[in-house]
């Protein structure tokens, strides 16, 4: 292990999202496990995390119907932020300075060995709105080690400021993506060899989840577990709720806001990350357009349905291509009931993730 013993990790950690807060949990519980210290930097970026905020007052002056929306809102708004905040204080290590301004950091030299961004959509030019320094490690001296681990685009494409963005990859020691298909797109400023590396959450075994779930969550015998992150025209709710029908099964759901064609469903907005486990383990089917709610879906062994988005389709495919279950995404033709071997999902994922492990190794080596 050389000379390294503490870590210092940068992602979004403190978005009001689940896979973001549960994949920042499952590389710093991963890196505990492999023995070293581990903290997150508690970094707020502006953009990606304004919209999180109880009111979004950047939006009033051109949008003036968001503010009746934060208004209507605020109530189960203020119940999300509390879910996330206790999880974020009971499970995640945090530095004990937040930041906000960059150049801030570079105090962390003295305090860590080694330094990893990633994972999550924080080279997401769509999503950060323009290049954040910081998510490439650029306040890190030269003398430290510079890991990139499964930072997504999420896209297919990586545009920007190419001198910058070189300089910027340039300096990391070792590089790796989550997305296959973007390796093309960060080859073109870099030399260095691209890894293709598995999403933090699958780095854990199933029992290290069900150590966090919610075990006092009131028993639902039966239910299908519905999460929509973007909106389709409700095509994904119609299709949920004729499935409720034939399955004589209710809905247990999040989204913004309630679902009127849900004829028999719980609206569970706010919930923890803990519950949000707690419900996709227990549930008889999942149906969901979100990456990591596919991903739990595949680590509890569930019958679920992914519907592909504009935003995250090439991140679903790449997953499941590489495990072998395209079929699970959602086509005219879909077949929810369709035996998954599981045993042979394992295999091909322990493969994977042992591949991902051994670049986690050599690269802190």
């Amino acid at each position: 292990m050389n000379n390294i013993k503490k870590i210092a990790t940068i992602t979004f950690h403190n978005s009001y999202n689940y896979g973001s807060v549960l994949q920042a949990f499952a590389l710093q519980t991963y890196l505990k496990k492999i023995g070293y210290e581990t903290k997150i930097i508690d970094f707020e970026y502006g953009d990606d995390y304004k919209q999180y905020k109880l009111f979004r007052t950047y939006l009033y002056l051109h949008q003036p119907k968001s503010f009746l929306a934060d208004l209507y809102r605020l109530k189960k708004n203020i119940k999300r932020k509390k879910s996330f905040d206790e999880f974020t204080k009971k499970h995640l290590l945090l530095t004990s300075h937040h930041y906000v301004n960059e150049d801030d950091m570079s105090e962390l030299n003295t305090q860590f060995d080694a330094f990893i961004c990633g994972s999550d959509q924080i080279w997401n030019l769509e999503c950060t709105k323009e290049i954040v320094p910081a998510y490439f490690l650029n306040f890190v001296a030269n003398n430290k080690l510079k890991i990139a681990y499964a930072p997504s685009i999420a896209s297919a494409t990586f545009d920007g400021n190419k001198e910058e963005l070189t300089n910027l990859i340039g300096r990391l020691d070792s590089v790796s993506v989550r997305e296959k298909s973007t390796i093309d797109s960060v080859k073109e400023y870099t030399d260095k060899e691209i890894n293709n590396v598995v999403d933090p959450t699958l780095l854990l075994e199933v029992q290290d989840y069900r150590k966090i779930e919610n075990n006092n969550m009131e028993n639902v015998k039966e239910y299908i577990f519905f999460y929509q992150l973007e909106e389709d025209g409700f095509k994904m709710a119609k299709w949920c709720e004729k499935l409720s029908r034939q399955k004589k099964l209710s809905i247990i759901y999040i989204y913004k806001d309630k679902i009127r064609e849900f004829k028999n469903g719980e609206y569970a907005y706010g919930i923890t990350p803990s519950e949000f486990l707690t419900l996709i383990d227990n549930a008889s089917y999942v149906v969901t357009n979100s990456f990591h709610a596919t991903v739990f879906s595949i680590i509890f062994g569930k019958k679920f349905c992914t519907f592909p988005t504009k935003n995250s389709s090439s991140r679903m495919r790449d997953l499941l291509k590489n495990i072998g279950l395209e079929k699970r995404i959602w086509s005219e033709q879909f077949r929810l009931d369709e035996e998954i071997d599981y045993k042979k999902v394992q295999l091909k994922l322990i493969a994977f993730s042992e591949k991902s492990k051994q670049y986690l190794k050599e690269a802190l080596d």
